[in-house]
């Protein structure tokens, strides 16, 4: 399959391989190397060398074998949409970006190639798990995504989550402060809390409603750690429902993975999370905007069997 790009000017004098590792992540700056060695890459129609610079405007053509992508859920909606910046309500089982068989199953290849217009010059600019549904904003230039990117890494922006969780948190309304860092030694990657080492992390929460062993939160994170909500919620025993991740072990959250079969205590085959609502500041007009997306399917109904057995 062959795969071309235009160089943006921000690559420009970039070697090749810089350029190719940095656009297209989902493999290194070694294996891209590699195959510029074997012939599979030319700048302008020619082959060229790992080392060889490329300019604004320079066409780039990639002979790669791409996986069959797996199945995944391309049921997305745009939100919001004007010419500096859009967002998106992500389905679950979807992710934002990808690699290995995911290359060109996910959220922002999407976007940027089979999307109805195309919209080949868009940039993430928040992230969210594969399984998690909700906003996912993006930038249309440059200038607006480094905006955007600030008030996420200054923390101003106010995000909102909901969250189907087992028990009832004891307060119902309450704060989790404990640092998150990445926990070691597993066959699973997983984030935990923990007082050494860990990165400051703080979720408040709020109960909406209680449904005999389960309850419905908003989940407000004034950070933006791995897999933050999820963490924190198990880490008070209140893990969220349907997170296999956090409620298993690795040996069986691994034979959950290979075999397939969803034991029937997990209720839903993904964490029951859902980005509600994020408020930002335009990066252009600096106009305070608030975006906000509906639960998807799957959370309305199981919700709906919740009320209906009450």
């Amino acid at each position: 399959m062959i795969v071309s790009s235009v160089v943006p000017p921000r690559f420009e004098a970039n070697s090749v391989t810089a350029y190719l590792a940095g656009r297209f992540t989902y493999l290194s700056k070694e294996a891209w190397a590699v195959l510029v060695d074997e012939g599979k890459v030319k700048r302008n129609g020619r082959r060229c060398t790992p080392s060889a610079p490329v300019y604004a405007k320079d066409s780039i053509e990639v002979d790669i074998h791409v996986p069959d992508p797996p199945h995944v859920n391309f049921d997305y909606h745009i939100i919001y949409e004007d010419e500096w910046m859009m967002a998106v309500n992500k389905p679950p089982h979807l992710r934002v970006h990808g690699r290995g068989k995911f290359v060109a199953a996910n959220l922002i290849t999407h976007l940027r190639q089979r999307h109805n217009p195309p919209y080949p010059s868009i940039d993430l600019v928040n992230r969210i798990d594969a399984d998690t549904s909700g906003i996912v904003l993006l930038a249309k230039d440059k200038e607006s995504l480094r905006g955007l990117m600030r008030q996420f890494q200054q923390q101003t922006v106010k995000k909102e989550y909901w969250a189907l969780v087992n028990g009832s948190p004891s307060p119902a309304n309450g704060r989790i402060n404990t640092p998150i860092g990445k926990v070691q030694g597993t066959k699973v990657p997983r984030f935990g809390v923990m007082e050494d080492g860990g990165k400051t992390a703080v979720t408040n929460y709020e109960t909406i409603r209680r449904w005999g062993k389960y309850t419905l939160l908003t989940l407000h994170p004034k950070s933006g750690r791995t897999h933050q909500l999820r963490v924190h919620m198990a880490s008070i025993g209140h893990p969220i429902v349907g997170d296999a991740l956090y409620q298993m072990d690795d040996d069986d959250y691994l034979r959950w993975r290979q075999e397939g079969k969803q034991p029937e205590w997990l209720l839903l085959p993904r964490q029951a999370l859902h980005c509600q609502q994020i408020q930002i500041l335009h990066p252009q007009t600096a106009v305070t905007t608030l975006i906000t997306a509906p639960l998807p399917d799957d959370l309305q109904e199981f919700i709906a069997k919740l009320q209906g057995g009450n």
